[in-house]
């Protein structure tokens, strides 16, 4: 069975012992809106405010990412290029390094700095 992003957040909550109250000053997300999110009624929350919780909960932003099941690290996409959860692993790492969770600007900064190099990578 694979869960859904609220399922993944509630269960970390319940594995820290936090009530969603706790939980919302852990992370700065209003309660509604982490209920929410748990509930699945937002099943699809910016990028920004999924790695701020990641950030908060202590866990690699792959953990939202990743399906239950891996997939397998040869899997590729349309043009041949591998989609792998090391790809994943890799962008999260370069945003956890530069503390780029806490400043918008430099998020978006990194995110363009790596798809320029996955195209020139890629040549997509």
């Amino acid at each position: 069975m694979q869960l859904d992003l609220g399922q993944k957040l509630r269960h970390l909550r319940e594995q820290k012992g936090w009530t969603l109250a706790e939980a919302s000053e852990h992370t700065g997300v209003s309660i509604s809106h982490l209920s929410a999110i748990e509930k699945g009624n937002r099943p699809n929350p910016s990028f920004f405010l999924v790695a701020k919780l990641a950030q908060a909960y202590g866990v690699p932003l792959n953990y939202f990412l990743d399906p239950v099941e891996e997939p397998s690290e040869n899997t590729s996409n349309e043009a041949g290029v591998a989609e792998t959860p090391a790809a994943y692993r890799e962008i999260a790492q370069r945003l956890a390094e530069e503390h780029a969770l806490d400043d918008p600007s430099k998020l978006l900064e990194l995110l363009a700095q790596y798809l320029r190099d996955r195209t020139t990578k890629y040549g997509k």
